[in-house]
């Protein structure tokens, strides 16, 4: 039987130029069909709303996510098809994207924090109800024009991409283009390398080091090193200090399996 599925996009996916690819993958993976769009803009007061309705106004990174949607647009969309919600519940992913299901959303597009991870799906169908009545009651239209507009070209959503041009790779946020056929592992773990070599060259290891323990005072370091830090940039740096811990371990690790079957294949004789 066909049922509706609400999916939010933050503003940060207008930034970032990901609007057209994130409804083609949501088309392609689920049959969906996208019946009708608008937009809203949030206040302060609005979002605390919104997210209430699921009690999800407790994390750490709350005060962020304030800050991201505070009188910024959001894109509604309302898909339509058997199981909608289910299937866009599937696709979503976790919300920290450094443990997001491959596949998922959150596990592509270069996700890597909890804050600007993209999507938005309603826990239930009345939960739904009651988040379209949120979203209708800040309506600003159905022109996505204005919505379009906000494109940057660049990945703006990204915390490691915003760490590497604090530290110089001016080039990083475009290195890419807009393509969403790259994981967000992968993407974690080209930055997170890209990220340590940097800072040894410009004399920031202890500064990143402790942004990658989820420090703040790292965070504070890095601002400091880059005086004209826009306002967006310091929020999704900010962002990042409650991810990249998770990110640190996953990628340590990896790192060390890597090394261990590298070593193997050149001295596979002496396997224990």
């Amino acid at each position: 039987m066909a049922s509706r599925a609400l999916i939010v996009y933050g503003p940060e996916v207008a930034r970032s130029g990901l609007t057209c690819l994130l409804d083609d993958f949501i088309r392609q993976r689920t049959g969906l069909e996208l019946s009708e769009r608008f937009f809203s803009l949030h206040s302060r007061g609005s979002i605390g709303a919104f997210y209430s309705l699921t009690n999800s106004t407790g994390g750490r990174h709350w005060p962020v996510v304030l800050d991201l949607f505070d009188t910024r647009p959001v894109c509604a969309s309302i898909w339509s098809g058997p199981n909608a919600l289910f299937l866009a519940q599937e696709l979503k992913g976790e919300c920290q994207p450094a443990q997001a299901r491959r596949g998922t959303v959150r596990s592509l597009f270069f996700c890597d924090n909890p804050v600007t991870n993209l999507i938005h799906v309603s826990d239930s169908h009345e939960v739904m109800k009651a988040e379209l009545a949120i979203l209708r009651t800040r309506f600003i239209g159905y022109e996505v024009a204005a919505w379009n507009f906000l494109n940057t070209g660049c990945i703006t959503h990204s915390s490691f991409e915003t760490l590497l041009s604090v530290l110089g790779d001016r080039g990083a946020a475009q290195r890419f283009g807009n393509s969403g056929d790259s994981s967000a592992l992968a993407h974690a773990r080209f930055c997170y390398t890209k990220a340590i070599l940097l800072a040894l060259e410009r004399g920031l290891t202890t500064t990143v080091q402790n942004y990658f323990r989820g420090d703040r005072a790292g965070l504070e370091s890095l601002v400091r090193h880059a005086p004209l830090l826009s306002s967006w940039d310091r929020l999704i740096l900010e962002a990042g200090l409650f991810s990249m811990p998770l990110w640190n371990r996953l990628l340590q690790k990896t790192r060390t399996v890597e090394k261990a079957s590298d070593d193997y294949r050149v001295h596979p004789g002496e396997k224990t």
